[in-house]
């Protein structure tokens, strides 16, 4: 239901030069400028122009990458980080943000494989070892997670984002009590980490403590107060607890702030099936399930909606979706 996230910020790279009238300087200079007042496109302008001078000039393809990366353009990003490995294989800044670029388009493989590149030149990295953390974690080797952000820890003790991280990954791995712990300890060293407060709404819907997590979520909230998963996930607490008037209007509000996120198509046709909508409820739960299919309980949501709508045929071959393990629970119901 949450969504991981680690985003690095980097100073506009520049190196000092005494010619000074270099045009390749006054382009990047010029750059720099238009970078500095948000202005994307000129500044893409000049460092092309800055290259185009000088095609080994590194600074001008980091900067530039810098840009791609703000205006959401990850592939051009990595095109230029591209290039500087070209000149310098090893430049330790290419090698870190391109793969956190590749990180944020999901080839984690990438990602990991520029990690290890550098792991030879910063074998003392907290940061290193925290971003291979959130790799494994996405790839759900949960104990290599963990054992990457416990490597961060002893080379920084007091990192609050890799103890909250140890508390996600417990919390994905279905250990409640040491998610709890790890969260809560890490909200002591920085109370500002709103994904900790998160993380610890969504253990309390497991436990059915729906205003516990409504609270977790309010403090979320406070932090990050555009945040789509934080709306979508309060508005869930709100529906369990049969709120139906505030679940609608958070879970509406999630899906304008993020229109492709799967969960907030999967709580709307769950608000939609206690409404009795249930053409709407089929509709947006199947729409979430082409999204994404490894959603909590969707399969029986979905299974439970065409049931209701009087389709049995459907509702059986819905439910046969279910892992083996799951299935024998589930297949008397639907299947008679």
């Amino acid at each position: 239901m949450k969504k991981l996230a680690f985003i690095c910020l980097l100073p506009l790279f520049f190196s000092c030069t005494s010619k000074t009238e270099n045009a390749k300087i006054t382009f990047l200079l010029k750059g720099n400028e238009s970078f500095e007042i948000n202005e994307y496109d000129k500044a893409i302008f000049y460092y092309k122009e800055a290259i185009l001078a000088d095609s080994t000039f590194i600074d001008a393809y980091l900067n530039n990458a810098l840009v791609f990366e703000i205006i959401e353009e990850p592939y051009n990003a990595v095109e230029m980080y591209d290039m500087v490995l070209g000149l310098n294989s090893k430049h330790e800044t290419a090698l870190f943000k391109r793969a956190n670029v590749y990180l944020d388009v999901d080839q984690y493989y990438r990602a990991m494989d520029d990690l290890d590149e550098l792991k030879v030149l910063w074998q003392d990295s907290s940061l290193l070892y925290f971003t291979k953390g959130l790799i494994n974690t996405k790839l759900k080797r949960f104990d290599l997670a963990i054992g990457d952000f416990k490597h961060s820890l002893v080379l920084e003790e007091d990192h609050a984002q890799a103890i909250i991280n140890i508390g996600n990954v417990f919390y994905y791995k279905g250990e409640l009590d040491s998610a709890e712990y790890y969260l809560k300890k890490g909200l002591e060293l920085d109370s500002s980490e709103a994904n900790g407060y998160n993380t610890l709404s969504l253990i309390a819907i497991e436990k059915e403590n729906y205003f516990q997590a409504i609270d977790f979520l309010n403090y979320a909230l406070r932090i990050d107060e555009s945040n789509a998963w934080y709306f979508n996930n309060k508005g869930f607490a709100y529906l369990k607890l049969g709120n139906l008037d505030s679940a609608e209007y958070l879970i509406n509000t999630s899906l304008k702030a993020d229109p492709y996120n799967a969960w907030v198509y999967r709580n709307k046709g769950l608000l939609e099936l206690k409404k009795d909508n249930l053409i709407k409820a089929i509709n947006l739960l199947e729409r979430a399930y082409k999204m994404d299919e490894t959603i909590d309980d969707l399969i029986v949501d979905l299974a439970d909606a065409y049931k209701l709508s009087g389709d049995d045929a459907k509702a059986c071959r819905t439910i046969r979706n279910l892992a083996k393990d799951q299935l024998l629970d589930f297949e008397a119901k639907y299947c008679l």
